[in-house]
């Protein structure tokens, strides 16, 4: 929108409020963010953001290289701001009203200009004036302003004021008390089940569901109760998240199942099938046709296609081949004390119950590990590794202990 700037109000933090404030979050994201990006989003490019004492806590819910102003008499601020900006059309926004969203400002600066009005009110929330008008308002608003403060002076002193009404039901809604932050919560959880509903994505029963609005989830795809999503997850048509698992900037192909699991950071293939109670951590990568059975956690490591981890496994900073098998127990052990190192495992490799890895090490092509073993060198292709002790058999030795009774 040409020839126009905002000023966004940013309220209290909640330890000095007892309630919602801007920092207060909305499916995952600060309110002040919402309210930023509705602005961007309706092409206003020149925002200043009112503070008041928490400008470092504000500034960090804002856009890299963002921040928002620090004095607290948000009048001042404005003042100097707009006094480039007298000819503009001014956006007046609250940081606590996150469904003022780019259609509802656009549409509604459209009326302002049509109506020719020096102030427009938007659901009670925003308004639209001119900086000549503002200005002039806060002189008589000395203790601070709102959006509706600044319109009711305006036509107070026979300014031409209007409101705009074409609007979304829920556009006025307002999370200043903790209350008002669970309604919002649940209006912003409904749009976007809504909106993934006509898309075709199947979530038969949403109890406990709750998904970021910036998630992409493909026609097809199921999700199932308790399941969180969050940030720029995308999701592949066909596969089943849940019941209780949590992503967060995860990439996941088609066909893919999840069940009571973190995906965080991961990118999985088609056709990976992991849990329950997994953790994949940020850096993996987990190919095609993958089987990750319950108690497995895969960190900053490449999965090779068709390997499978059955249960109870750690698996840290390798880069596994294709059609691994690793037994129950396994241990990758990653860490030194000082620094990360990484383990290598060739394809088709055969990994033995309660087996230790200790990185740095390589194990070939088709290298078997026995059971019990701890890998401290590197295993040649095709070859059996046994490291652990030999075992010893003293005949009738347990009778000595059978004598003492069992406490």
């Amino acid at each position: 929108m040409e020839n126009t700037c905002a000023i966004l109000l940013a309220a209290g933090t909640p330890q000095q409020t007892g309630g919602a404030s801007a920092l207060s979050q909305v499916l995952f994201r600060p309110l002040i963010r919402w309210a930023f990006d509705n602005c961007q989003g309706a092409g206003i490019k020149r925002i200043c953001i009112f503070a008041g004492a928490d400008q470092e806590e504000i500034s960090q819910g804002l856009p890299e290289g963002l921040s928002a102003a620090k004095e607290e008499d948000g009048a001042l601020c404005a003042k100097a701001f707009l006094a480039g900006h007298q000819d503009t059309d001014v956006l007046i926004v609250p940081g606590d009203a996150p469904f003022l969203f780019p259609e509802i400002l656009e549409n509604a600066l459209r009326f302002h200009r049509k109506q020719e009005n020096a102030a427009t009110m938007i659901a009670w929330a925003a308004c639209w004036t001119r900086g000549e008008a503002l200005l002039a308002a806060l002189e008589k608003l000395p203790n601070g302003f709102s959006a509706d403060s600044v319109w009711q002076t305006i036509r107070e002193t026979g300014g031409r004021t209007g409101d705009y009404a074409d609007l979304d039901s829920f556009a006025g809604m307002r999370a200043g008390t903790l209350r008002q932050l669970a309604e919002v919560n649940r209006a912003a959880r409904d749009m976007v089940l809504d909106r993934l509903y006509e898309a075709g994505v199947d979530i038969p029963l949403a109890d406990g569901v709750m998904i970021d609005p910036r998630a992409k989830i493909a026609a097809g795809a199921q999700i199932l109760p308790g399941t969180i999503i969050k940030g720029e997850t995308a999701i592949g048509a066909g596969s089943v998240i849940g019941p209780n698992s949590w992503l967060e900037d995860a990439v996941l192909g088609a066909d893919c199942i999840i069940n009571a699991t973190y995906v965080l950071g991961a990118v999985l293939e088609d056709d990976v099938q992991i849990g329950p109670f997994c953790r994949v951590r940020p850096g993996s990568h987990i190919s095609a046709g993958v089987r990750i059975g319950n108690f497995v956690e895969v960190k900053n490591a490449s999965v090779g296609p068709g390997t499978k981890s059955a249960h109870l496994t750690y698996i840290g900073d390798a880069d596994v081949g294709a059609r691994v098998n690793f037994g129950c127990g396994v241990c990758i052990a990653n860490y030194d004390g000082v620094r990360k190192h990484r383990t290598i495992i060739g394809d088709d490799c055969f990994i033995g119950c309660n087996t230790n890895l200790v990185a740095p090490v390589t194990l070939g092509d088709g290298a078997y590990t026995a059971a019990g073993t701890t890998v401290t060198q590197d295993v040649p292709p095709d070859a059996l590794c046994i490291g652990r002790s030999r075992q010893t058999n003293l005949p009738d030795r347990a009778k000595e202990h059978q004598k003492h009774p069992r406490k």
